[in-house]
């Protein structure tokens, strides 16, 4: 399950056509590129847009088909020689705003969707992110870390720690794979969808005393914090590319001192995906 902005959209709210006009270009920066695979790779992954009984997802719904989401998903993904097929489906989920991978199937809700998209708008969300950043990076770190469950378990990854932690990782890895402003983009949209969660408008909020009022059960959650998440997409994105991602250290959103070992934590993740998974990808 990743993480997203804790956010509803009110019932009788219209997303709009804007977003219409930037969706092409949105979309865009998936890139779908060829792969030579045996046998043919659009066969080992099926996608389905279930139709959502919320007939405010249907701009979801039409948006996201219209202009080839999970066709871009599956583009990225069917070099994986997966043992048997692979299902991306986006659909409703009674309410809940989750995503879930389990027995070949990797769901993300529209219910999330919908939660991207309020954030992606907010008036909180700083110049420096666009719109569609904000809203694609997301989506894709969402069903990226999916997949990171379907390889662990599909191709009998061995994992030595957390899943949960494990599948944050291959989803910031698979986004870093892309050209050098596609990445940037991406991981800085997903970045922003952590902030949003934490509610946090610039990098001063990162420094202040926060007070909690949370009880400790809340640690027993499968997954890190949303401020560990935050910080460890960060801290791997600046160990790939220091020049790339010079500013999430000179503006202070990633601290000096994690930064000096993000290089062997970035390196640490790259080892463990051509040594695990790389095997079972198509040249």
């Amino acid at each position: 399950m990743a993480s997203a902005t804790i956010l509803k959209v009110k019932r009788g709210h219209n997303p709009g056509l804007s977003f219409v006009a930037l969706a092409a270009v949105v979309w865009l920066i998936a890139g779908a590129q060829s792969v030579d695979a045996q046998p043919a790779p659009n066969d080992r992954i099926a996608i389905d847009y279930v139709d959502p009984t919320n007939r405010e997802h249907e701009f979801f719904r039409d948006l996201l088909k219209r202009h080839g989401a999970l066709e871009r998903m599956r583009d990225r993904l069917s070099s994986i020689r997966w043992p048997r097929t692979l299902r991306l489906e986006l659909k409703g989920c009674d309410g809940d705003s989750n995503a879930s991978y389990d027995d070949a199937v990797i769901t993300v809700c529209y219910e999330f969707m919908a939660d991207f998209w309020k954030s992606a708008n907010s008036s909180a969300r700083p110049q420096s992110i666009s719109m569609p950043d904000a809203f694609v990076g997301p989506f894709f770190d969402t069903f990226l870390h999916e997949a990171g469950h379907a390889m662990f378990d599909l191709l009998k990854i061995p994992v030595l720690g957390r899943e949960e932690d494990a599948a944050d990782q291959i989803s910031t890895y698979l986004m870093l794979q892309f050209p050098a402003e596609e990445k940037r983009r991406l991981i800085l949209g997903s970045a922003y969808s952590y902030a949003s969660e934490l509610r946090v408008r610039n990098v001063r909020d990162l420094y202040r005393p926060r007070i909690s009022f949370s009880r400790h059960i809340a640690s027993a959650n499968e997954h890190s914090t949303p401020a560990q998440r935050l910080f460890n997409l960060l801290c791997i994105a600046y160990g790939s590319d220091k020049e790339l991602f010079a500013e999430l250290v000179e503006k202070n959103y990633l601290p000096k001192e994690r930064a000096e070992m993000c290089a062997d934590e970035y390196r640490q993740v790259d080892f463990a995906y051509r040594t695990l998974i790389e095997p079972h990808v198509d040249k």
